[in-house]
C-alpha cells in the first residue's frame, strides 16, 4: 500500500514519488549501481494500481508493488519565510476569542468551537515542541478548559518533532491571485459585516457542529486588525449558499519585517444540495476575492482537509494552487519530575 506523506495528494498535484528500484522500475536518474531506491518527480496523474507521474513531457509509470511513498509537494518553490507570513495572515483572521503569543506560537481559545480557533499555530522562527514550550503552551489551553493541540506547519516545525502519523487530521493551505475570476453572471450575492442568525445556523447544520449560536458567531466574527465581510446567497427557500472573507495583514507577532503584504482568507464555503452546480459557489469565491481586492489583498488563500480531493480538485479548476501543508496534534504536558 501506498505511504503518502504528510497529505493525501490528489491528482495534478506536484509529488515526489520514492519507489524501489527493480523490473519495471523506471530509469535511476543518477545513475548509482549501489542504490536500491530512486525517485521522481512532477506532477501526479493517477494512483491506482499503478502511480502516474507526468515528467518533462512524458508520463512516467511506476508500479505499485515498487512504491515506497508519493509526498505531496508546493506547486511552485516556496521558502519557509513564505510559508510563516501566510499562517500569520491566516492566525489573524482565525484567532479566536482570546490569544496570547507564547514561545513563537499563537495560543488560541474560542470556546471549542473549530480546531482551528481552538489551537496553536507557529508565528514566530524558532518555534518548537521542545517541553519547555509544550508545558506553556499546556498552561494557556487549561486555563481555557482546553486540550493543548497544535497545527504542525510543514517545514516551520521540524518533521523529527511529532510523527505525522499522529496527526488528527491533515489539511492543505492553497493561494490564487486575487486576480477577477470567471463566475457565473445574474447571482445576487449579499455582503454584510456580520453573520445574520441564519447565516450562522447554515453554517453549524452544514458542519455537523454542536456549539451554541452565540459562540460560533464570536469567533466567526473575531479578527486581529483585520476586515471581515460574510457572504450569502438565497433563493426563495432561504440561504442557498454561504462565505466568510477575512482581510489581514502579516504583520509579525513579535520581532522581524513582515512582507507588507495584505491576503484574503476564503472560509465557511457552503452550497445547498439543491444549488449545486449551477456556479453559486464559483460566484461566492469571486465576490469573496473582488471584496478582498477592493481591501487592498494581492493574494487569496483558503484551508482544506488533505483528504478532501474533490474540494481540492474544484479549487485547482478554480486557479488556487497548493502552497503548504498542516497537520494538528494533541499534545500531553510535560511530566514534572
Amino acid at each position: 500500500m501506498t505511504r503518502t506523506d504528510p497529505a493525501s495528494p490528489a491528482p495534478g498535484d506536484r509529488v515526489v514519488v520514492r519507489f524501489r528500484k527493480g523490473a519495471d522500475a523506471p530509469g535511476d536518474w543518477r545513475r548509482d549501481p549501489s542504490a536500491t531506491a530512486s525517485d521522481v518527480t512532477g506532477v501526479l496523474v493517477s494512483a491506482g494500481d499503478d502511480v502516474v507521474v507526468a515528467r518533462d513531457g512524458e508520463d512516467v509509470t511506476i508500479p505499485a508493488p515498487l512504491v515506497l511513498s508519493v509526498r505531496a509537494l508546493s506547486d511552485r518553490p516556496v521558502r519557509n519565510s513564505d510559508i510563516r507570513t501566510l499562517e500569520i495572515a491566516a492566525a489573524r483572521g482565525w484567532p479566536g476569542t482570546d490569544f496570547a503569543v507564547i514561545s513563537g506560537w499563537l495560543a488560541r481559545a474560542g470556546g471549542g468551537f473549530t480546531r482551528r480557533a481552538n489551537s496553536a499555530t507557529p508565528v514566530e522562527r524558532g518555534a518548537t515542541l521542545d517541553a519547555a514550550s509544550v508545558g506553556a503552551l499546556s498552561r494557556f489551553f487549561d486555563a481555557h478548559d482546553l486540550a493543548t493541540r497544535c497545527a504542525v506547519v510543514e517545514r516551520l516545525i521540524p518533521a523529527s518533532h511529532v510523527d505525522p502519523e499522529r496527526f488528527e487530521i491533515q489539511a492543505v493551505a492553497m493561494v490564487r491571485p486575487t486576480d477577477p475570476l470567471a463566475a457565473t453572471a445574474g447571482i445576487d450575492v449579499a455582503v454584510s459585516s456580520a453573520p445574520t442568525a441564519d447565516w450562522v445556523r447554515a453554517y453549524l447544520d452544514e458542519s455537523g457542529r454542536s456549539s451554541a449560536a452565540d459562540v460560533a458567531t464570536a469567533v466567526l466574527t473575531a479578527s486581529i486588525d483585520g476586515a471581515l465581510a460574510f457572504f450569502s446567497v438565497s433563493d426563495g427557500q432561504g440561504l442557498v449558499a454561504i462565505g466568510r472573507g477575512a482581510v489581514t495583514s502579516d504583520e509579525p507577532f513579535g520581532a522581524g519585517p513582515g512582507s507588507g503584504r495584505r491576503w484574503v482568507g476564503i472560509a465557511c464555503l457552503w452550497t445547498a444540495p439543491r444549488a449545486r452546480g449551477t456556479g453559486i459557489g464559483t460566484r461566492v469565491v469571486a465576490e469573496v476575492m473582488r471584496w478582498g481586492r477592493d481591501q487592498g489583498a494581492d493574494t487569496a488563500y483558503l484551508q482544506v482537509e488533505a483528504d478532501n480531493v474533490d474540494a481540492i480538485r474544484l479549487y485547482r479548476r478554480l486557479g488556487f494552487t497548493r502552497h503548504h501543508t498542516y497537520g494538528y496534534v494533541t499534545l500531553s504536558p510535560p511530566t514534572v519530575p
